[in-house]
């Protein structure tokens, strides 16, 4: 249980480091000011710029799957409690402990996870999600459809332990999602119109 309890507490710590709001203080921004007020990177491109973007990226995916490598590292890859650090690496990175609780929306987190988890899901999750961007513009209900796409995943090639956690993702991305989804039912919410397919007229 104490081993447990240590995963649980070292992968949330590293969890909760902000890639961008670490950047934010070199750029002097604090994107949660500013845009849909998410620290995570679809806000940080949109009010700063790729290069921020692509940075905060990188941090957010390597706080995924660091922890998450490492316990299957020292655990010779036992699936659980790989599991369980990513978990809590995701909540880290929403609910911040150093940043008030207030972090971002998970997605880049989970995906860093993956890459130590289940590498071969992630052609399928980010086909998904591209098409996705490129048929919609929206990129918050393209990363729920993504990790749909990871859930039937699991359940087509994966055994019940990735089923539990694949679920789990889903349902949470979708909880940290709820106000995009609440936008684009009042048809408030932001689109990358530019990289579109068919735009809008």
């Amino acid at each position: 249980m104490n081993k447990i309890f240590l995963i649980i507490i070292l992968s949330y710590l590293i969890g909760s480091i902000s890639g961008s709001l670490l950047l934010g203080k070199i750029w002097n921004v604090d994107i949660r000011k500013h845009g849909s007020k998410s620290a995570g990177g679809t806000n940080a491109l949109r009010t700063v710029g790729i290069v921020f973007a692509l940075l905060t990226l990188v941090i957010d995916v390597a706080k995924g799957f660091i922890p998450t490598y490492l316990i299957g590292y020292y655990t010779y890859f036992n699936s659980y409690e790989m599991m369980l650090g990513a978990c809590a690496a995701i909540l880290g990175h929403v609910y911040p402990l150093y940043y008030k609780f207030n972090g971002g929306k998970g997605a880049a987190t989970v995906l860093g996870a993956l890459f130590a988890l289940t590498p071969q899901s992630i052609p399928y999750i980010l086909a998904i999600w591209v098409c996705s961007v490129l048929l919609s513009g929206y990129v918050g209900i393209s990363t729920i459809f993504a990790c749909l796409t990871l859930f039937i995943y699991t359940v087509i090639y994966l055994n019940i332990k990735f089923q539990i956690f694949g679920l789990i993702v889903f349902v949470f991305i979708v909880f940290t999602h709820r106000k995009n989804l609440s936008r684009m039912w009042n048809g408030t919410e932001n689109r990358f119109t530019n990289v579109m397919i068919f735009k809008p007229k």
